[in-house]
């Protein structure tokens, strides 16, 4: 518990951070680092996952957090700006909503399949880094509207 005590904290920082760092230098830019940076920390992280070290395991941990929050931190802002003024409350609600049943709901049970299925953990780095491939596109499909109040 304490673990994740500290690692919460972590975030707790590195979430405004992210928001702070996608407010100066562009939400598309910072999250495709997060994307990036998804693709490939995975399998360095199931790899120290499986040492089974408690030490390893809450660095890699902690780790992975900051990674996340580069997406997490401009997530919001990024979305919602992608509506004009008229939609943007329910086309970001909703967007955020189905995104979390169609992709973050099903996730751990899709990870526990692929460990199933091959035994090993690389199944599931490759999943997280397929689904990170998949969030880098989509990041460059959107449209950057930062800063394009529209007050309708």
């Amino acid at each position: 518990m304490n673990f994740v005590m500290i690692q919460a904290s972590i975030s707790m920082l590195t979430i405004p951070l992210a928001g702070h760092l996608s407010d100066r230098f562009g939400r598309r830019r910072i999250t495709a680092i997060g994307c990036v940076l998804m693709m490939v920390y995975p399998f360095i992280y199931f790899g120290v996952l499986d040492t089974r070290s408690i030490g390893l395991a809450f660095l890699a941990i902690a780790i992975a957090l900051p990674i996340h929050d580069l997406q997490y931190g401009p997530q919001a802002a990024f979305i919602a700006e992608s509506f004009p003024g008229s939609l943007r409350y329910s086309g970001s609600s909703l967007g955020y909503q189905l995104a979390s049943i169609t992709a973050g709901g099903p996730a751990p049970i899709v990870a526990a399949l692929l460990f199933r299925e091959y035994g090993t953990s690389t199944a599931i780095a490759v999943y997280i880094a397929i689904s990170a491939l998949i969030s880098l596109v989509c990041v460059f499909l959107l449209p950057d509207n930062a800063g394009e109040g529209d007050a309708e």
